[in-house]
């Protein structure tokens, strides 16, 4: 007996035996299959996208160009108006809006007050580092220490250059809201100034070498005391003080000569050179003492005038002496005379009239100050009211000198 063959199945897909077989792990493949097929629709799409979106934006990237070589174009073509900018408004309505903007409740006059003098600011000016302070008050501070009084940053540019920066808008503010606090602080000021204006009472007295009337006298400040006391004779205008010889036991002479300051060369390390010239005698009646330097209440002294037999004996004794400090001086070495020219200056010519200065003849004090003599055997000549005396203690002294040297 024979077998008859199984006929063959018809081929079938995986679906289909899963399908039949019942296995539902099987399922999941044609969703898996499904998915990666549209991924693969979903990415040829983006790359579509993207050939398109490159398309575009090189389109675009033409139109910027031509748009750019327009506007260079546009630019170049001086017929074309350009905008222009707005400018910056200006530094004074800055300081214009300050001065208008209301004041606050809060501040009252201690708040603008100087930090060195503890009054309201009076000539305000601020330093490099930003610190405003009294002009006056900042100027002695620098005296001492060329440093800023309150950050000690450097200012030896002030001291150099002896100008300030002035802070316009603080006195604008002082002079708007706080008026009548300004007017008494401006009064103060006023009544120091005319106070140290007197030259009859606490004058101001340099405390150094002998001055005599008509006679230059340079000098060299450095001193901290002296430095304020010279920067108030300008401020005041006077350019006057008093030079005194020092003295031991008194503090300093009881005559002395008034110097008026002629000019003021300054250091950037706060020294200075004052050329000063001597201009009246006086007599020292008070001592005294002002922010470190001596002051005194002097009366001034001049020559007693004779008239008549007197004057005439006068002129004669003033001619003689004359041509005998003249010969003097001529008798000297090049050398010394040059040297006496250059700080005392020439001779001065003698006067037709011996009694026209109250103080007498310009050539006796320059002879005086020139005449190798110590400074005490020459303050009583200072202190001489008669001519007539002056110039026979001078003829003596000439008299003794040419003795010596022969």
């Amino acid at each position: 007996m024979g077998f008859k063959e199984k006929p063959e199945l018809p081929h079938c897909s995986s679906q289909e035996e899963a399908a039949a077989g019942g296995d539902r792990s099987s399922l999941a493949n044609p969703v898996k299959v499904e998915g990666e097929g549209q991924r693969g629709d979903q990415k040829g799409q983006a790359r579509d996208k993207e050939e398109k979106g490159d398309a575009a934006s090189a389109k675009a990237g033409k139109c910027q160009e031509k748009k750019r070589k327009h506007c260079q174009i546009g630019t170049q073509d001086p017929e074309v108006p350009t905008k222009a900018l707005k400018p910056d408004p200006p530094a004074e309505q800055w300081a214009e809006a300050a001065v208008n903007a209301p004041l606050p409740s809060s501040v009252d006059a201690s708040d603008l007050e100087c930090a060195l003098c503890m009054r309201l600011f009076y000539e305000p000016v601020t330093t490099p580092c930003g610190h405003t302070f009294c002009l006056k008050c900042l100027e002695r501070c620098l005296d001492h220490n060329a440093k800023c009084p309150l950050c000690k940053d450097g200012l030896a540019q002030c001291l150099a250059s002896r100008k300030y920066s002035k802070n316009v808008i603080m006195e604008e503010l002082i002079a708007k809201f706080l008026p009548e606090e300004l007017k008494e602080r401006k009064r103060l000021y006023e009544e120091e100034m005319e106070e140290l204006s007197n030259l009859n009472k606490n004058v101001p007295i340099f405390v150094c070498t002998m001055a005599y009337p008509t006679v230059p006298c340079p000098l060299h400040i450095f001193e901290p005391c002296y430095r304020l006391m010279i920067r108030r004779c300008i401020e005041t205008g006077t350019r006057q003080f008093g030079m005194c010889l020092g003295d031991p036991v008194k503090g300093f002479a009881e005559y002395g000569c008034i110097l008026e300051i002629r000019n003021v060369q300054f250091f950037s390390d706060g020294r200075s050179v004052v050329d000063s010239i001597g201009k009246r005698r006086f007599k020292v009646l008070h001592q005294g003492q002002r922010d470190g330097y001596n002051t005194a209440d002097i009366e001034y002294i001049e020559d007693q005038k004779v008239q008549g037999d007197d004057y005439a004996e006068l002129m004669g004794l003033h001619n003689c002496v004359y041509e005998q400090a003249s010969s003097w001086f001529h008798s000297l070495k090049s050398s010394l005379k040059n040297r006496i020219l250059s700080h005392f200056g020439p001779m001065p010519e003698k006067d037709a009239d011996p009694q026209v200065n109250p103080n007498g003849p310009a050539w006796c004090w320059w002879t005086l100050a020139v005449l190798p003599l110590e400074s005490r055997a020459q303050l009583p000549f200072l202190a001489m009211r008669s001519l007539k005396d002056r110039l026979n203690g001078i003829r003596r002294v000439l008299a003794f000198i040419s003795r010596n040297q022969n």
